[in-house]
């Protein structure tokens, strides 16, 4: 393995992986164990918002909703901004593909990482900003969102669906993956009472001996026709 730590946060174990994203060969650099890291995590992280390191696992529904991305072709020029980005898979994919991506996330070296794996698939460093779904930025804003199984906690979910409806520009589309998670049931079907159009994808993503089912949310906001996609 060549030397990639440098690119990343000082404090992490961390081994590089390639990716089959359908026709795309994704370099990655993630946390080599994810399970040792949340059992160190700090009480005082935990005890301040519950904090634990999900965005250091690299979870089915990212490579899923980077399947489906590839399989549509070309982004070029897009604006798209990735919601809960963690290790920044989803988001690399769309920038492979050509568009220009903002990473986002609550954890600052979640965006370390997706900036760095920005690098190493197309030299330079990610765009990044610290989002809290909570206090959303007033301007954040997009053609093309995505998010990789981000709707896992109750706390978090109206503030998801807000910032969602508001950062998805007039016409324009989101694609949400999850794993049937209970606590996602209904949630993105809720946002059809408010002018969306939605499309259910499904994708079967094997990790190891396991093959973990994934649904895309394909969402249009109201005003369609920004994006052709």
């Amino acid at each position: 393995m060549s030397d990639i730590g440098g690119l990343f946060p000082e404090g992490y174990d961390i081994e590089e992986r390639w990716l089959d994203i359908g026709g795309l060969s994704v370099r990655l650099g993630v946390v080599r164990d994810p399970n040792r890291l949340a059992m160190e995590t700090a009480a005082a992280d935990f005890a301040e918002d519950e904090r634990l390191p999900y965005w250091a696992e690299l979870w089915p529904s990212a490579t899923a909703l980077g399947r489906i991305l590839e399989k549509r072709g070309r982004l070029d020029g897009t604006r798209a901004i990735e919601l809960g980005c963690g290790m920044g898979l989803t988001g690399v994919v769309a920038a492979m593909l050509g568009a220009d991506v903002l990473f986002t996330d609550f954890e600052s070296d979640a965006l370390q990482f997706a900036a760095a794996n920005h690098e190493l698939n197309l030299g330079s460093p990610g765009r990044t900003r610290l989002v809290d779904w909570r206090h959303p930025p007033g301007d954040l804003a997009a053609p093309l969102i995505l998010g990789a199984d981000v709707v896992y906690e109750q706390r978090f979910v109206e503030p998801f669906i807000d910032t969602l409806r508001t950062c998805v520009e007039p016409g324009g589309k989101a694609f949400i993956a999850e794993p049937d998670r209970k606590i996602a049931s209904g949630v993105l079907e809720g946002l059809e009472s408010t002018g969306f159009e939605r499309v259910l994808h499904m994708d079967e993503v094997p990790v190891g001996d396991a093959v973990y089912p994934v649904w895309i949310h394909e969402l249009t906001a109201p005003d369609r026709g920004v994006l052709a996609f």
